[in-house]
């Protein structure tokens, strides 16, 4: 017994550490994540790369015309004219030419991918067709959904010289009243949570910027010749050279999205099996978290139930570890889920479909992630979008088949 107590005693302290950079998190959040005045608002470029139509996909390309941003242009790419996206987002772009101040868009075919995943070939494709006087390269996905502030929050922090990229997150807002669905949006809050005023963060690509210079001087042109991840690739580069990834809570953006239970699997093994290629040491914070959270909480029951059952004297003390880490999760479960409620208030029934799921059975999605994590482990080998790809590291990748 005197090793589980040492065990719960070092697990307590460190999620006491953890909840303090939780609570960390909560309040530069609720500090941050309304629009500010902002003054630094050079000319940028929204690059959108599309592949296939998402759940909402016409409402998320419209909110990329309705940014409060005095300069700025679009840049949509598909894979071919064929794409489904294609289409739309030509009858998109002729609705928005009928607007008093039309925003500047257009619509590029990068053709098949070589060297790298097709997402970054589209947006190497886009990068190589900017003016010169292009200060901003914003790089959004087509199954985000910005509010009007979003670039201007974005590319704000870009004014300081030692910050290299800024990044938002997504919340999955659950379309559907599936269990699975729910699922998503709560282990994605997780993750979403570990973002903050610190230097672990790593870009999100659904929702990142970066000086075009930097993007040239820190290599990450280079290096995305043959990059399987965007974001983490230029994470890699950008932190290479000793410069920030600032973490934005005003870009926090909805996407909304259903999914099954297989669908959920296969969406966040393919992410951890790029979080371990591109960043290891990322992946196995992540594995060495949740196993030993996972051992501390269920083994704490276990172990308290034994000596229970026993007769053991004890039990009372052995039920202390799981019950504080249950109380902590509670903290910041709730916490995270009531400041997204505030962020967005008109998906307040929609979030806590996800929400209720993360405050009540963490301990079990814990489980859930650890499994997926498991599964992530040994695979190289990923399907992103219809292509299959093989990744070798951060900045190399084999395409195997596209269909």
């Amino acid at each position: 017994m005197l090793y589980y107590y040492i065990f719960i005693s070092l697990m307590l302290l460190i999620d006491a550490v953890i909840l303090i950079e939780a609570v960390r998190h909560i309040n530069f959040t609720r500090r941050n994540y309304k629009p500010k005045p902002r003054r630094y608002q050079p000319r940028a470029v929204i690059i959108s790369p599309c592949k296939g139509i998402d759940t909402t996909f016409a409402r998320n390309i419209q909110a990329l015309f309705t940014q409060d941003y005095p300069d700025y242009e679009i840049v949509f790419v598909v894979q071919a004219a064929t794409d489904p996206a294609y289409e739309q987002l030509q009858n998109i772009i002729i609705e928005n030419e009928k607007a008093q101040n039309p925003v500047k868009a257009r619509i590029l075919i990068a053709g098949d991918c070589v060297s790298s995943s097709q997402k970054v070939h589209n947006q190497m494709t886009a990068v190589r067709t900017l003016k010169e006087d292009t200060e901003i390269m914003a790089f959004v996905d087509s199954d985000a959904c910005p509010p009007p502030h979003f670039l201007g929050s974005l590319v704000h922090p870009l004014r300081r010289r030692n910050v290299g990229a800024s990044t938002g997150y997504r919340w999955f807002v659950p379309t559907d009243t599936r269990l699975s669905s729910a699922a998503m949006s709560a282990l994605n809050a997780f993750v979403a949570s570990m973002m903050g005023p610190h230097g672990w963060n790593s870009a999100w690509g659904g929702a990142m910027a970066i000086r075009r210079g930097v993007f040239y001087q820190t290599g990450v042109d280079k290096i995305w010749e043959g990059a399987p991840s965007d974001d983490y690739a230029l994470t890699y580069a950008v932190k290479k050279a000793g410069l920030q990834v600032i973490f934005v809570p005003a870009c926090f953006v909805p996407s909304y999205e259903a999914a099954s239970w297989r669908g959920l699997h296969e969406f966040a093994v393919r992410q951890f099996i790029i979080t371990r290629i591109c960043l290891p040491k990322l992946w196995w914070l992540a594995v060495l978290s949740r196993l030993s959270w996972c051992a501390a909480f269920w083994g704490g029951w276990s172990v308290t139930l034994w000596r229970w059952l026993g007769g053991y004297g004890d039990a009372h003390w052995t039920l202390l570890g799981p019950a504080v880490l249950w109380t902590t999760h509670l903290i910041k479960s709730l916490s995270r889920q009531i400041i997204i409620t505030r962020i967005f208030p008109d998906l307040r029934t929609r979030l806590w479909r996800g929400g209720r799921l993360d405050v009540i059975f963490g301990p079990v999605l814990a489980i859930v992630m650890l499994v997926m994590l498991a599964d992530s482990a040994r695979k190289r080998h990923i399907r992103w979008r219809g292509i299959d790809y093989e990744l070798i590291d951060v900045g190399h990748i084999r395409v195997i088949k596209s269909t």
